[in-house]
């Protein structure tokens, strides 16, 4: 999932979304082994920086395929700072709690610095010092680009790169969204780095997902 920086908020705002997918790639990794998936999340600003939220999804495993979630669920907690940097630039730090309820898949945390112009593209930088589940430190490189086609259609580009101890890996997406009314309505294609197989991560290099979501 790409990090954006939304606009200024009042106190107590709190927004929402719901999505359902025909998957869940999650740095070029399929974490429900080609299954349907769910999430909702919620955000609420306070005051004019301050940011709190939290979103859970459905998932069979771990990024790391021998760390199976019996529970099938996954909960992501985080709070940090959201803020102007210039005209039409915002910046966020957050940091993340991973936590996998009653199951045997291993908790994690994340610290994430990310900016946005226009709210066309952005940038983000994440690091854990136990990320994905592993035993080594974590660093994400990742970057998205929003090109509109109309009014309620758009294409985006994004990708990052992975970096786990001897582990280096790249991931991208390209997709097309449009919306209907308060539905989204997104169809895109996932490519992995064709390395990562011998990793035992996924065994698919590329994938499509489908995904319908609203936001409240």
């Amino acid at each position: 999932m790409i990090l954006a920086c939304p606009a200024p908020a009042v106190a107590a705002d709190w927004n929402g979304y719901v999505s359902a997918a025909t998957d869940y790639v999650y740095r070029g990794v399929s974490l429900v082994d080609s299954n349907p998936n769910l999430q909702a999340g919620v955000e609420d600003h306070i005051g004019d920086n301050f940011v709190i939220g939290a979103w859970g999804t459905n998932v069979e495993h771990q990024w790391l395929y021998q760390s199976r979630v019996d529970d099938h669920l996954e909960l992501n907690i985080y709070a940090g700072a959201d803020f102007n940097c210039g005209p039409q630039c915002r910046a966020r730090f957050i940091v993340s709690g991973y936590v996998f309820p009653g199951s045997q898949a291993r908790d994690w945390q994340e610290a994430t610095a990310s900016v946005a112009f226009a709210e066309r593209v952005g940038a983000s930088f994440s690091w854990s010092p136990h990320g994905l589940g592993a035993w080594a430190s974590t660093r994400t490189v990742e970057a998205w680009y929003v090109q509109p086609l109309s009014r309620n259609t758009s294409i985006t580009v994004d990708g990052g790169n992975v970096s786990i101890s001897s582990i280096d890996y790249w991931f991208g997406r390209i997709g097309v969204s449009h919306r209907f009314d308060r539905f989204v309505v997104d169809l895109s294609r996932y490519i992995s780095d064709p390395k990562f197989r011998r990793y035992g991560f996924d065994e698919h290099t590329q994938r499509f997902v489908l995904s319908v979501s609203t936001a409240f």
